[in-house]
């Protein structure tokens, strides 16, 4: 039987941990955005080498747990460091989270901005060149507002399972919404467990709703301003 007193309880006292939380997400998925913009370019210009490289990793990075590259990155890539000289043993247990989050959003993001950027006919580009636009004000005028466009549903789908998949990171030490709740299982030695859980998942739940409805929100407007504009031309 499920104790409601303890529910609110354990709610109450997670919550504090919900800005943590949230930060770490974003903060993984700009790195990860920033990257993957990187990654991108070099695969749509065919950069000899790199190209390859990028195309294995991101392989790599797609095909394996989260949890094993958030252990890589964790235990392993300090270890790594130090024999080239560079000492990261001082960094924070959340870094290490937000770097290993971070690398496998930039992954996933690359795929997304490439074939978004794919996505966007070549008569566009050979449009914007015949009216005497410049590669780069085509891209900032006409191609990168048609890519947010077609991306921002999968990128919206990838924050939240950022914001899911977050719960991992208590797994080094950081205590998030999850590590605050093996704490509250732990210290009452499992009693309030179902209670306790059903609390986080209700959190993670609601946070999701709200930023897929909000997600739904914003591509209806983008649809609409589309028929707005399509009519008038």
């Amino acid at each position: 039987m499920i104790n409601f007193a303890e529910l609110i309880d354990a709610f109450w006292k997670l919550l504090p941990k919900l800005p943590l939380t949230l930060s770490f997400t974003v903060l993984a998925l700009i790195g990860g955005t920033l990257l993957g913009f990187v990654l991108a370019l070099v695969r749509i210009f065919r950069v000899p080498v790199f190209s390859q490289l990028i195309v294995a990793y991101v392989s790599f990075m797609r095909c394996t747990p989260g949890i094993v590259q958030l252990f890589l990155i964790f235990y392993g890539l300090p270890q790594f460091l130090d024999k080239i000289g560079i000492d990261i043993h001082g960094w924070s247990n959340f870094t290490f989270a937000v770097l290993a989050f971070g690398l496998h959003c930039g992954a996933v993001m690359s795929e997304v901005i490439r074939s978004a950027y794919l996505a966007v006919p070549k008569s566009q580009h050979e449009a914007a060149s015949a009216v005497g636009m410049s590669y780069l004000q085509s891209l900032r005028r006409i191609i990168v507002p048609q890519m947010v466009r077609i991306a921002v549903p999968i990128v919206g789908n990838n924050a939240i399972t950022i914001f899911k998949e977050s719960s991992l990171v208590f797994t080094v030490g950081v205590v998030d919404l999850m590590g605050q709740a093996q704490i509250l299982t732990q210290s009452r030695y499992g009693v309030t467990l179902i209670e306790t859980y059903l609390a986080v998942s209700f959190i993670y739940w609601f946070c999701s709703m709200v930023f897929g409805r909000l997600l739904a929100y914003y591509q209806k407007r983008t649809e609409r301003k589309y028929k707005i504009m399509a009519r008038k031309a």
